[in-house]
């Protein structure tokens, strides 16, 4: 059995293993930005889809007054 094989190949086998953790850390990154982009989004579509539907209403409680107002 040779000791510094065995040192030499757990060697590499912890520098491809610190790789890879590097790696995944930079993809989980990536993901946890693009949910907070995701997510602030979401809530000014949310916002804007508030907006249009009280400003619709209020234009259907008008036009329904005007339609009234007419007969």
């Amino acid at each position: 059995m040779n000791f510094e094989q065995e040192i030499r190949q757990l060697q590499d086998t912890v520098v491809v293993m610190a790789e890879i953790q590097r790696r995944q850390a930079a993809v989980q990154k990536l993901q946890a930005e693009g949910m907070e982009l995701h997510e602030k989004r979401m809530a000014h579509v949310d916002m804007r889809l508030a907006e249009i539907t009280d400003k619709l209403d209020g234009l259907i409680g008008f036009m329904g007054g005007y339609f009234k107002g007419q007969n």
